[in-house]
């Protein structure tokens, strides 16, 4: 069953539970919004969720944590204990976490980053650009491209 489906329970339940309506969410999350998500029609967005669950007034984890019982067909304390139990495995459950991604160098630019240093450092060794393509294995179309540009660019 599609997490959709879950979501859509889960939603219902605590709006109800809770004693509001579709509307008292619309501060929060456009009525029209929340009515497509209770019938499974659209798939939530993390920010959105995020605001339900402050419209809800329940932590966002609570919200998440009873959408995942519903759809693996345990209890939420179930659920959160595995997931309790999964962080202090990977030990990160007293960790404080960053809050923004690291930059990271894309593979395809590191590798192409290190054939331009190969084809600089053959180039300033001498080597003819038939000679280098030949030694370094590339195409001589590639190594001409990379034989014009400076390490710097």
């Amino acid at each position: 069953m599609s997490l959709r489906y879950s979501f859509a329970a889960v939603l219902q339940l605590l709006r109800t539970h809770k004693g509001l309506s579709q509307d008292d969410l619309s501060s929060f999350v456009p009525q029209t919004n929340v009515s497509k998500l209770e019938l499974a029609k659209s798939s939530v967005a993390v920010d959105t969720s995020y605001l339900l669950a402050a419209g809800l007034e329940v932590e966002p984890t609570t919200l998440l944590a009873l959408v995942m019982a519903s759809h693996d067909h345990r209890s939420a304390r179930e659920t959160l204990l595995a997931s309790l139990a999964e962080l202090e495995a990977l030990g990160l459950a007293d960790s404080r976490l960053p809050t923004e991604p690291q930059a990271v160098t894309r593979v395809n630019v590191s590798s192409a980053r290190k054939k331009l240093m190969a084809v600089q450092e053959q180039k300033a060794l001498g080597l003819s650009q038939s000679q280098a393509a030949r030694k370094l294995g590339l195409p001589e179309s590639t190594l001409r491209r990379l034989w014009h540009q400076s390490i710097e660019d």
